[in-house]
């Protein structure tokens, strides 16, 4: 896990571009392509044979007019110097509009955020509620699902059906705990194995499909 005030591009095309100009207000989020009730929600779960991360818990202090980098990967495993990525949480320069509550920042402010991932699935909680990020450049969240259990259908085999499935994962949000999941407008890359979307809003996000 890291912390960097100076902003690391994402290294992949399709996590997109931002700006840093600061936009006249926190963001709204994007459209909402579809709903799914919270109990027939469906989260990608890690492997069976998945390393444990190295952390599932990240604290760190975000600044409005500094840049923020989160990264987060597995474990190594037997040979491997540093383990494979998992996620990777990126505020640019001016993205940080609005903090708990979401109460307005000013440049100088501060948040203490908190990333919680789930030890079993694809699901991270970001806290304090209420923080927002500008329309023009919002936070950006990147998944790698190279470890996750590809039997999406259940069937117990990994087959073309399972791989129809896979083209159709993006990252979902649910703004409380009993309200229904809202699909992000979502980038996925089957062959980095590999899901990204801007965040808007601080909630709890997932992969699903």
């Amino acid at each position: 896990m890291s912390v960097r005030r100076a902003l690391i591009p994402l290294t992949l095309a399709l996590l997109g571009a931002c700006t840093d100009q600061l936009g006249p207000s926190a963001a709204v989020p994007p459209p909402l392509a579809q709903r799914m009730s919270a109990g027939a929600f469906r989260v990608l779960q890690q492997s069976a044979t998945a390393p444990a991360l190295e952390t599932y818990q990240v604290a760190f202090t975000a600044y409005v007019g500094q840049s923020s980098l989160i990264t987060v990967r597995y474990q190594p495993r037997a040979g491997q110097v540093v383990g494979e990525p998992f996620l990777r949480f990126e505020i640019p320069r001016n993205g940080l509009m609005a903090g708990a509550s979401g109460v307005p920042l000013r440049r100088g402010d501060s948040v203490a955020v908190t990333l919680t991932i789930d030890p079993n699935s694809f699901l991270v909680d970001f806290q304090p509620s209420g923080v927002m990020f500008s329309a023009n450049a919002p936070a950006r969240l990147a998944l790698w699902y190279g470890n996750a259990n590809l039997d999406l259908n259940g069937n117990g085999v990994l087959d073309g059906n399972d791989r129809t499935l896979m083209d159709q994962l993006a990252i979902w949000y649910q703004l409380s705990r009993s309200a229904s999941w809202f699909k992000q407008l979502s980038r996925n890359d089957p062959t980095q194995m590999l899901v990204g979307t801007e965040l808007y809003h601080f909630s709890e996000y997932a992969v699903s499909w």
